[in-house]
């Protein structure tokens, strides 16, 4: 099974490159700058005939989009260029898949949802607070819509480690713990965070199965952000008298936020066989990784 990771520089990008075990994954990404020591082939997925000759020189069985703009507030003020790399580049790899028989599997987001009556299931009716929301919307409709091997798999609060990655919220209140500083987080924000490596490997496992549809794939602890540092403040030794609950109304966000948000399940884990990690048992993976503990030791001097 061969594999196209586009935005293969990023956070999810790195760890299905990670994960890849027996399939033959390659890299894309604006730049050609090597990932994990692998090549990584330069693409502008905003430009039409880049996209097709990519997909027509790779001849992948799937390519699983990772690239998009995630800030939710500069999509609120920059819809064009939300509009061109969250919607339109999708639509071009959803007809260069199309012409050659791949398969595509898009990442969406809770995003989709109001967040007044999380967490959702795939048959709840999405309502978009935010031009972000909106974006990853247009763009599940667009593989749904024109694929017969178009997937959607809706995400949410990603953690964990991976060398280079930019650090997600865990990373970032981990550091900040360390040092004694305190960590504002919402104590009215709901979710269930999703752990990267538990995500890579689901997503791989879906294309190996050669699923199709709309999924939701998230962990399997519904907490507030307030909380889930706590947690991390607890499991890492730290004061948990850090973590300061602020509410979502004092940050003076640009877009509104789904509060109580949050992703069903049951239907990935029927079809997997399997549940999604729960938020300590992912720390626990976390913390045995080599790579966190050589990179982050200082952490813990």
């Amino acid at each position: 099974m061969k594999i196209l990771v586009t935005g293969a520089q990023g956070f999810l990008g790195r760890a299905l490159l990670a994960a890849a075990g027996d399939a033959e994954c390659v890299a894309t990404d604006r730049s050609a700058e090597p990932v994990g020591g692998a090549a990584c082939l330069a693409a502008d997925l905003t430009d039409p005939h880049q996209v097709a000759t990519l997909v027509d020189q790779v001849r992948p069985d799937w390519v699983i989009n990772t690239a998009a703009i995630t800030a939710v507030d500069q999509c609120e003020t920059d819809r064009q260029l939300a509009r061109r790399v969250n919607v339109d580049a999708v639509g071009q790899l959803a007809a260069a898949c199309r012409r050659l028989g791949a398969g595509l599997v898009q990442i969406s987001t809770d995003y989709v949802f109001d967040g007044t009556a999380g967490p959702y299931a795939e048959t709840d009716v999405p309502r978009p607070l935010s031009y972000y929301g909106e974006s990853k919307l247009a763009s599940e409709d667009l593989v749904l819509a024109k694929l017969e091997r178009g997937l959607v798999v809706r995400t949410l609060w990603l953690y964990g480690y991976l060398p280079g990655a930019r650090p997600s919220f865990v990373s970032w209140a981990l550091q900040a713990l360390s040092q004694g500083r305190r960590v504002p987080a919402f104590d009215d924000q709901w979710g269930n965070p999703t752990y990267i490596h538990d995500l890579a490997g689901g997503l791989l496992q879906l294309c190996r199965v050669n699923a199709s549809g709309l999924y939701h794939l998230g962990g399997a602890t519904f907490m507030t952000r307030y909380e889930l540092a706590v947690e991390v403040a607890r499991f890492f030794g730290w004061d948990p008298g850090l973590v300061d609950p602020v509410p979502t109304s004092a940050a003076g966000l640009a877009a509104a936020r789904p509060l109580r948000s949050g992703l069903a399940t049951s239907a990935i884990e029927r079809l997997l066989g399997r549940q999604t990690l729960g938020f300590r048992d992912g720390l626990v993976h976390m913390a045995a990784q080599d790579s966190f503990r050589r990179d982050c030791a200082h952490l813990f001097a």
